[in-house]
């Protein structure tokens, strides 16, 4: 058997986990492997230079065996004259509320406390008790979610400010040490149980993968996950470089632009989309392979087209380029028909639509009166049922004075209108098409003459859309 505590002083060494001066906030359950960990942080803090802080969380669900818990986990930072601070929650409450399961609902608010008290005590780490078992448990996990690299590379060592130090350690040393040093420990009833799928996964599938392929499946996914993080380090960086060059910022609007994005290979792509997801939505949670390799699909096709992602955003590919904002926003934006209320307001994401009907006077001259955001029309001609919208592949257009119609891309091109800004400018429709390209000119149709009776005005007020120039 090695000796554990100079295992674990040469990863921390080896990944740089700690320096000196650092708090270390210790996540301490009262189980086997978080006393293991803090024992053997206690015994090496001098030669670090480092402080350990146990944490433990309540998470409001085991009843009286989770008070038990948080009393031995006290009673044991105390022994050891490390100091201890707890934090008790209703994780089956916020479960419901947030519609995740309690194990992530549970994950979210340790590593939020770990943080929180973290910073009060800057600089920090936060070191958390995962060993080589549980590198094997969350590689299977993620397998059969089909999870792309990334979450075949499973837990790392060093994650931004968590730090992994028993990561290298098998579950039967930390049970070795235990024994070896006296120290007593608390055992989790559920981790016993079957009712969780990682509980699945440990009780019965690597027990019975050993069995079936006698072998240590342990240690043969540890190999594995060594060997596909050294891949994927080399992966991010060239797709960081790829997304750097693919991306640009246009109104606000970070786009993916999916002429270039196409030129480069397939796993670029999905290192480029997951750096897209993660800059739009803030997070990866919730997102897996199958989101990724949607957003792939969009980015091919020749149409406009949509899909809804997690956590109320909305991805939409238009003309060659890829947005992913907000749903609500998103769909006002870029695909909504909006009926006009006519008379009356109506309001869309960045715009306020005011239509009023007035008695034609014929002393006024409607063109001066007309401007960018301003248009008169004949109102019997265009009738109530009017909408505004977005362009459309083989849209056509009668520009006043032109004798036929042409296409609004070509208009759009005569007129100079940048290629990125098309997409967002607004259209009135009525029943016999366009009559107005909003900001840029109007159709040939329903003008205002001398025989008019009643007069449309309709205006567009700019209001705090996230996405200007649009709807």
């Amino acid at each position: 058997m090695r000796n554990i505590a100079e295992h674990v002083l040469k990863t921390i060494e080896k990944y740089s986990m700690v320096h000196r001066g650092e708090t270390i906030v210790c996540g301490l359950s009262g189980g086997p492997d978080s006393v293991c960990m803090l024992h053997i942080l206690h015994r090496l803090k001098d030669y670090l230079g480092v402080t350990p802080v146990a944490v433990h969380i309540h998470h409001g669900i085991r009843g009286k065996e989770a008070e038990e818990d948080m009393l031995f986990s006290e009673k044991f930072a105390k022994e050891l004259g490390v100091e201890f601070i707890t934090r008790a929650f209703n994780v089956p409450e916020l479960a419901k509320q947030l519609k995740i399961s309690e194990e992530e609902a549970g994950r979210r608010l340790r590593y939020d406390t770990f943080r929180e008290i973290g910073k009060k005590k800057a600089p920090y780490k936060i070191a958390v008790a995962h060993n080589a078992n549980d590198v094997a448990e969350t590689f299977l996990f993620n397998l059969a979610r089909g999870a792309g690299l990334e979450g075949l590379c499973s837990i790392k060592r060093v994650n931004e400010d968590i730090i992994r130090p028993l990561l290298d350690v098998y579950k039967d040393e930390i049970m070795e040490y235990l024994d070896q040093n006296r120290l007593g420990y608390r055992i989790d009833s559920t981790n016993l149980e079957c009712d969780y799928t990682r509980n699945k996964i440990r009780n019965r599938l690597i027990p019975e993968m050993n069995r079936v392929l006698n072998t240590d499946i342990v240690y043969k996914i540890l190999q594995t996950t060594d060997v596909l993080e050294d891949d994927l380090v080399w992966l991010k960086e060239s797709g960081k470089k790829a997304y750097e060059a693919c991306t640009t910022v246009i109104d606000g609007q970070k786009e993916i632009d999916c002429t270039l994005f196409n030129e480069y290979p397939l796993a670029l792509q999905r290192q480029m989309i997951r750096l897209y997801l993660h800059e739009c939505t803030g997070s990866l949670d919730g997102y897996g392979s199958y989101h990724v390799n949607r957003l792939i699909e969009l980015t091919k096709s020749e149409s406009p087209i949509s899909t809804e992602l997690p956590n109320k955003y909305w991805a939409i590919y238009r003309y060659g380029r890829l947005y992913i904002g907000k749903n609500q926003i998103q769909k006002d934006t870029y695909f909504t028909e909006i009926s006009l209320s006519i008379p009356g307001e109506t309001e869309s994401a960045n715009w306020k639509i005011c239509s009023e009907i007035l008695e034609a006077d014929h002393k006024t001259d409607y063109r001066k009166m007309a401007g960018k955001y301003v248009q008169f029309f004949d109102f019997e001609k265009t009738g109530p049922c009017l909408k505004v919208r977005y362009r459309k592949d083989g849209d056509v257009f009668k520009p006043i004075g032109l004798n036929g119609t042409k296409k609004l891309k070509d208009y759009f091109i005569d007129n100079k209108i940048e290629r990125e800004k098309r997409a967002k400018i607004p259209l009135i429709e009525g029943p016999e098409g366009i009559l107005w390209v909003v900001g840029c000119g109007r159709s040939d149709l329903a003008k205002v003459t001398d025989q008019t009776e009643k007069v449309l005005k309709l205006s567009f007020q700019e209001t705090k859309g996230e996405t200007t120039d649009a709807i």
